[in-house]
């Protein structure tokens, strides 16, 4: 049984010593939940501040399990900036990576139905070996200089490229999270995405079907099938299959600043036998910017107008008379005229779809209560 026991301790000891330290680096993105795990130009691409805390746990039942752990910030600066930071740590039984890196996204907008996003990101990843993890250590040899501290302890720059494309409801994502590593060979970890969203008619649900290909060295490239609904955005479950046979249960709320996700791997391969389960868990928390929560309060006024006008217009029981439409109107001239006083041009870009549609139904207005 000791014999047993050696023999196992040393393969695992020979292989981790062994592996490329671009495998090391792909294999601790939580991603199902968080792209902007995986994908940099995801920074502030939602217009607010966001934090968030993701965690995820594999091969359940084990003691020292593997576990993940990230911390992130991404907040926009400007109308097409954003910016963030990441703090992740992966623990593998004795084996331990931190990775810290900031990220920095830029937007081009190519009109009010399309953007491309780039995102760069750049920092530390520190692999080390923590000798005092490694269970039945008294069955190895304590003078083997492998077990020795800082023997396997490195820290290398990293740096990560990606891209979103968003037309309409679809939106694509090319990256390689973890491109540069160090002095070594471009890692060949490259993910794309692809979902898109598809509001039921004449109700508050959607369907999003969602596609993650990773194409990763060394191992078997993956994939991932997603279909995701959503009730009025606050609410929302997930079901998956992975190419590792592999299913992924998920369910969450978004209730304001707020939301958590929780996600259920169920493990179908061989590794079955051993653990069933893996389990994720994510908390999240967004501030709006002053600026984008003055916008978002315009938006919603000029909605407010919008549904107001279009009730007049098909207005068939004479329940708005002539002087309460001309009222309005007059109030909602002195909004634009204010909003133009403002010369923000950010605002107006944002909003001049809005304008448009309010403009055309004051004309239909004028021209049906002035006969």
């Amino acid at each position: 049984m000791k014999n047993i026991k050696i023999l196992s301790l040393c393969i695992a000891l020979f292989s981790a010593a062994n592996v490329q330290s671009q495998e090391l680096s792909y294999g601790y993105y939580n991603y199902i939940m968080n792209r902007f795990n995986m994908n940099p130009a995801f920074a502030g691409n939602n217009g607010s501040v966001s934090a968030m805390l993701n965690t995820k746990t594999y091969a359940a039942g084990f003691s020292d399990a593997p576990r993940n752990t990230m911390f992130g910030l991404h907040a926009p600066i400007s109308n097409s900036q954003g910016i963030g930071g990441r703090i992740i740590s992966d623990k593998r039984g004795a084996f331990e990576l931190t990775k810290y890196d900031v990220a920095y996204s830029y937007q081009i907008r190519f009109d009010e139905n399309s953007d491309l996003r780039f995102g760069v990101s750049a920092g530390a990843v520190r692999r080390m070996l923590n000798s005092g993890s490694i269970q039945n250590d008294e069955f190895l040899d304590q003078a083997d200089p492998t077990l020795a501290s800082g023997f396997y302890d490195e820290t290398n720059f990293i740096a990560g490229i990606g891209l979103v494309y968003d037309y309409n409801d679809f939106q694509f994502g090319l990256s390689a999270p973890s491109l540069v590593v160090g002095g070594e060979a471009l890692s060949e970890h490259i993910v794309a995405t692809a979902s898109y969203k598809y509001q039921i008619n004449t109700s508050d649900f959607s369907v999003s079907p969602i596609v993650i290909y990773q194409n990763l060295p060394v191992i078997d490239n993956r994939y991932d099938i997603l279909v995701k609904g959503e009730y009025k955005e606050k609410i929302w479950a997930q079901v998956g299959y992975q190419s590792t046979n592999n299913l992924n249960f998920g369910i969450g709320f978004d209730l304001g600043p707020f939301g958590i996700g929780y996600s259920y791997e169920m493990n179908n391969s061989e590794f079955s036998d051993i653990s069933a389960n893996c389990n994720e868990i994510i908390v999240r928390i967004n501030f709006l910017p002053a600026k984008q929560a003055e916008r978002n309060e315009t938006l919603k006024t000029l909605d407010d107008y919008a549904a107001k006008f279009d009730a007049m217009l098909n207005d068939e029981n004479n329940t708005y008379d002539k002087s309460s439409v001309f009222s309005e109107i007059q109030k909602i001239r002195i909004e634009l005229s204010n909003l133009k006083k403002a010369n923000d041009k950010k605002a107006a870009k944002a909003i001049s779809k809005r304008l448009t549609v309010i403009e055309n139904q004051i004309i239909e207005l004028e021209k049906k209560y002035n006969k």
